[in-house]
């Protein structure tokens, strides 16, 4: 076993004895809500880490079946009074089991696929294939569906300079990478970004040379994969530096679950890396440094998803909600269920599809009750799941956005001369 998963086990079973089992966590949860079983919830699952860890109880199936049943969403530590890091009793879980627990969750097929979705060609291959051919995970179905027609390929490698006439505030460096299918299916998102940035006075960096951030691989289990990835990345970055001199933010294209992960790095590495304080949301960065140009109306009734991990990890909702609210004319209709995972991650779907369903049938009935326009969604994984529900469950008029693309319209709307066709 290596050091790092022995620190991991040795931090997950102290982080158990933290909790004093009150019950806080459990209306947070989205698998309690749908089950209402004990060993659903994160107290149910800490209690069973703990009996784990500690012997007194074996790898059973229906031990390993509520474990696998975590979303990983994170909304307990949120409401935790103890401060209970819930994620390292998780991924103590992980890391005492090995690939046991992996291979209950996920079978050889998705193992497989995700090592073979780190090459950019396959990438192209699997979206053109996946809308049409069968066994295809419906979760890869829905990048394909929410395919954007713009090429990542156009923009990777690119320096973009401060749009005409506005005053340069710094130099950010976009995470994005075509060894991702995310970035490969939602391409627009970056296009949006970087008129978005480069209008408010920033050079952006593209680099080509990024790989995957790492959290589908930390979210199975598998530490020596995220490992190198974060280290891959890091050297990236200081490459990029060397080349330009200081970066001031490293800016994540809303993408929560990516953002957690690049949070994550000075731990995976065990040393201080030196930019965790510049990983920030694009609407975040916005936020903080004030908003340039003229926003024009739009006029739309929206609701929102929060993304998990912007909310519970980057705790980056807030200032995206302080942005889009700047914008004319748009009406926000509050979702109750907001702040719940809505079961997107790590192909929840395919692995738990009746699960999945009763975590998301509260919200198709509160949407249908506001009748939105548009569902806001903070989340690359997110937008490929609700682009399978709104065609599954009968919401086509439903339109899906992301922040930035809200802002980015409300730009083109606005009297920005020169915006929509910097790129």
């Amino acid at each position: 076993m290596s050091d790092y998963r022995k620190l991991v086990i040795e931090e997950g079973l102290n982080e158990t004895y933290k909790c004093v089992h009150c019950g806080f966590c459990l209306p947070t949860c989205p698998t309690y809500r749908a089950t209402w079983d004990e060993a659903d919830s994160p107290r149910g699952r800490i209690y069973l880490v703990k009996a784990l860890l500690t012997g007194r109880v074996k790898p059973t199936e229906s031990l390993l079946e509520h474990l696998d049943r975590c979303v990983i969403c994170r909304r307990c530590e949120t409401a935790c009074p103890s401060g209970v890091v819930y994620s390292k009793i998780i991924e103590a879980a992980y890391a005492y089991l090995g690939d046991e627990l992996t291979k209950y969750g996920y079978p050889w097929y998705v193992r497989i696929g995700f090592k073979l979705l780190e090459n950019p060609i396959v990438i192209k291959l699997a979206l053109s294939a996946s809308s049409s051919l069968p066994g295809i995970p419906e979760h890869m179905r829905g990048f394909a569906r929410s395919r954007d027609k713009e090429r990542l390929d156009d923009v990777l490698g690119r320096v973009f300079k401060p749009q005409p006439n506005r005053p340069t505030r710094g130099r950010v460096i976009l995470f994005v990478t075509n060894s991702c299918v995310a970035w490969q299916s939602h391409t627009h998102l970056v296009y949006a970004t970087i008129r978005v940035l480069t209008w408010n006075g920033f050079e952006v960096i593209v680099p080509r040379e990024f790989r995957c951030c790492g959290a589908p691989y930390m979210h199975m289990g598998r530490f020596n994969e995220a490992i190198e990835l974060a280290r891959h990345n890091i050297d990236v970055i200081n490459m990029y530096m060397n080349r330009y001199g200081d970066i001031d933010y490293i800016v994540i294209p809303d993408s929560g679950g990516c953002q957690a992960q690049w949070l994550e790095y000075e731990k995976l590495l065990n040393t201080k890396v030196g930019f965790k304080q510049k990983v920030v949301n694009t609407l975040q960065l916005l936020d903080k440094v004030g908003l340039f140009g003229d926003l024009g109306p739009v006029k739309m009734r929206v609701s929102i998803q929060h993304s998990c991990h912007l909310m519970n990890v980057a705790k980056a909702h807030d200032a995206v909600i302080r942005v889009i609210s700047k914008i004319p004319g748009l009406e926000i209709r509050g979702l109750e269920t907001a702040d719940i995972c809505c079961g997107a991650g790590m192909m929840y779907p395919d692995r738990h599809p009746d699960l999945a369903d009763k975590i998301i049938r509260p919200k198709i009935e509160e949407l249908r009750k506001l009748r939105s326009d548009a569902l806001i969604l903070e989340s690359v994984t997110c937008k490929a799941h609700w682009t399978n529900i709104v065609r599954n469950y009968g919401l086509d008029n439903l339109r899906l956005i992301y922040p930035t693309e809200l802002l980015d319209l409300s730009y083109l709307n606005g009297d920005n001369p020169g915006y929509a066709n910097y790129i």
